[in-house]
């Protein structure tokens, strides 16, 4: 059976990039891969289970997305990476998960819950060092620290930051921000506390800002295979992941003066050959590239006229006397750069990863060849090739 739009997702370059990373830190630092927002549209059920053998843990966004995991036998430990809600400490110890502490109120209500159930639960606490976002406010975070690591249902195996632009040229700021990270870590040692796990670097910092590696990183978008900035494409190699493609679903003849799509926003100049491809925003291709972007069909690059409609997009194929319908168009991959794609509807590659939409299969490959695919219509998860 023939999809209609589909990612490709390719296994060998996934394992080449974690290979690459764990030449590039060392023996001494784990890996914790980011795999929230659905491993950032790859498929987070088939990522981890590929991965977990190979890094030391996981780091999720949601309650959910960590229950998720451990229902498809994820036994690697799962850092909830977001603040959780007192009504998720029950289902933190039942799923046997680490939830990010960034109070003494929140880690006490914790450790009491612990203390009933008779377990002990590992955390890891936040830690703010500039990013204004979440996290114990770096001028508090020893005396905090200390107070959470006198519980005795709740032990901190991890402390952690995040850096607001380590993928800056300007690296003062993250320097900065890393030098306030140094002075909690200098005065917990002198207080006698005595942590696993110490973490700020993301996939920028780890390509960027030296020694901010520590014993434990937390590359999402580098173990995918792209960059957060075109300048950090020299400092590591990186293969991208996936490919996103669709097909032909028809083919029209356009006379000189006919318009195309909603708004008529494009109008023919003279008579052309459009082909409507089986994508459209909701598959996560943005309206935002409506008269702007490009696809592959056939060898060449066929431009988009109009507006990206929920399901449909049309391109000019006049120039590609070949094209028919079912033809396949690389809408980005391996000729088209999804940083391309991202520069064109002035967006990040993170949103275009994590946009393409639960409707577009993902197809796990392995040496150029499908071993799985998983779309909407399993009911059993996927189905073996």
């Amino acid at each position: 059976m023939k999809n209609r739009t589909w990612a490709e997702i390719d296994i060998d370059n996934l394992m080449h990039n974690v290979k690459t990373l764990k030449k590039l830190l060392g023996k001494k630092t784990k890996v914790m891969a980011a795999v929230k927002a659905n491993a950032y549209g790859h498929d987070s059920i088939e990522i981890t289970r590929v991965l977990s053998p190979h890094i030391e843990m996981f780091g999720v966004a949601s309650m959910d997305e960590a229950i998720e995991l451990r229902i498809h036998r994820i036994d690697n430990p799962i850092l909830i990476l977001s603040p959780v809600m007192e009504s998720d400490i029950s289902r933190i110890i039942d799923y046997n998960l680490m939830p990010n502490l960034i109070s003494f109120e929140f880690a006490k209500k914790l450790d009491d819950a612990a203390r009933r159930k008779y377990r002990v639960v590992n955390a890891h606490v936040e830690v703010d060092t500039g990013m204004n976002r979440t996290g114990i406010s770096y001028s508090d975070a020893a005396k905090d620290i200390e107070r959470i690591s006198s519980l005795k249902n709740v032990r901190v195996e991890g402390i952690f930051s995040h850096f607001a632009e380590a993928e800056r040229r300007n690296k003062s700021f993250s320097i900065a921000q890393r030098k306030r990270f140094d002075i909690i870590l200098d005065e917990l040692q002198k207080r006698k506390i005595k942590i696993k796990y110490k973490h700020i670097a993301n996939s920028s910092a780890i390509e960027n800002i030296s020694g901010c590696g520590y014993n434990l990183v937390r590359p999402g978008i580098m173990i995918y295979g792209q960059y957060t900035d075109e300048t950090l494409r020299d400092t590591v190699a990186l293969k991208p992941v996936m490919k996103l493609k669709t097909r032909i679903g028809q083919i029209k003849m356009l006379r000189k003066g006919d318009s195309v799509s909603y708004g008529r926003t494009f109008t023919a100049k003279k008579d052309m050959v459009i082909a409507t491809c089986l994508i459209g925003y909701a598959d996560g291709y943005p309206r935002s590239l409506s008269n702007k972007a490009s696809m592959l069909v056939n060898g060449k690059r066929a431009s988009v006229v109009g507006n990206v409609c929920m399901d449909l997009t049309m391109i000019d194929v006049s120039h590609i006397k070949t094209a028919k319908v079912g033809d396949e168009a690389e809408v980005f991959g391996d000729n088209i750069p999804l940083s391309e794609i991202s520069r064109h509807s002035r967006t990040l590659i993170y949103e275009i990863m994590t946009g393409i939409g639960p409707r577009v299969p993902r197809v796990f490959m392995k040496k150029n060849k499908v071993y799985y695919s998983k779309n909407i219509l399993a009911t059993n998860g996927g189905n073996l090739v």
